[in-house]
């Protein structure tokens, strides 16, 4: 692989800290939500997107809800911050 830099990343440094701030917010009950990652493939491509879940086995739950009931709400414009 001429020309090609590869950074390798030992998750094993990571995990033990836990997820960066930016990833973690409270629902409001006070429980942790956490960010996580998930993907789709559309024309020979994978796209991705993110969701917030209480655990990985709740994102599991909720993307199985979404392959059943997911729908176009509308384009979004901005964010108003809160």
């Amino acid at each position: 692989m001429t020309g090609v830099a590869v950074t390798v990343i030992h998750i094993g440094e990571f995990c033990d800290r836990g997820p960066d701030a930016s990833f973690v917010r409270r629902d409001s009950e006070g429980r942790n939500v956490y960010s996580f990652a998930i993907e789709y493939r559309m024309n020979n491509s994978t796209w991705a997107a993110n969701i917030w879940a209480y655990s990985h086995e709740d994102a599991e739950a909720r993307v199985k809800e979404m392959m059943e009931t997911l729908t176009v709400c509308g384009q979004i414009y901005c964010e108003v911050p809160v």
